[in-house]
């Protein structure tokens, strides 16, 4: 098993920076954050955090709270910083966290778990669970597959016609497959489905997701892989 994983598609963070009104997918996952825990909150960790907006946007509902964001990529870590100098930023995989990483009341993963494949989606789940302190809450964001099947995808794009490199980014797991690891370590996993409420238009970037109208779904999540895609948020309360 590898540490990291090929994904080099994320210069629209500093480019775009911060969007002025908060993500939709941020907005819903506060909603299931504030309505699974049961204490104040002392420590949060982002793991996949890029420059840190999601963890700005949680800094404003728990004030309080101290954050720590954890990313591979350091020039996004320096934006996060910049942005948010009083969270923490680790340069760190989320297939290897620093073992001083732990004890934290919540631990967040939005968006970055199809980066990884089947060699590395249990170490994944090992790290998360091995920074969440006993009764804390594990939030993630990704793509899953309904129909008991697992995809591990690669793609590269062609800018100006010409190959770039073939990169990771849209692995998407069954539902199955992901409550079989957590029900493996005594974790019980419930889904909750992430359905966008706004049009998202096509990006200049072909990988980046948009929203189309089929006959059954206003809004269908796809990309420039021709894939649907459907994000669930994976919650699991750990036992004290």
């Amino acid at each position: 098993m590898t540490t990291s994983a090929k994904y080099s598609n994320h210069g629209h963070y500093i480019k775009e920076g911060w969007s002025r009104e908060p993500k939709e997918s941020f907005k819903a996952a506060w909603n299931i954050i504030s309505s699974s825990i049961d204490k104040d909150v002392a420590k949060v960790l982002d793991v996949g955090c890029a420059t840190g907006e999601f963890v700005g946007f949680l800094s404003k509902c728990m004030p309080e709270a101290h954050f720590v964001g954890v990313d591979v990529t350091e020039d996004l870590l320096e934006e996060g910083r910049r942005l948010l100098p009083q969270a923490e930023f680790v340069n760190a995989s989320a297939l290897a966290l620093p073992s001083e990483l732990k004890d934290f009341d919540i631990v967040c993963a939005i968006g970055c778990m199809s980066i990884f494949d089947e060699t590395q989606i249990e170490a994944f789940w090992d790290n998360l669970l091995g920074a969440v302190r006993p009764g804390g809450l594990i939030l993630v964001l990704s793509p899953l597959n309904e129909f008991g099947v697992d995809a591990m995808i690669r793609h590269r794009k062609r800018p100006n016609g010409a190959a770039g490199d073939w990169e990771s980014g849209w692995n998407i797991f069954s539902q199955d497959t992901i409550r079989e690891i957590l029900q493996a370590r005594g974790i019980d996993l419930v889904l909750e489905r992430f359905e966008l409420p706004i049009d998202l238009p096509p990006s200049a970037d072909p990988i980046r997701t948009w929203t189309m109208a089929t006959e059954k779904r206003e809004r269908q999540l796809t990309n420039g892989l021709k894939l649907l895609v459907d994000h669930y948020f994976m919650v699991c309360k750990v036992k004290d």
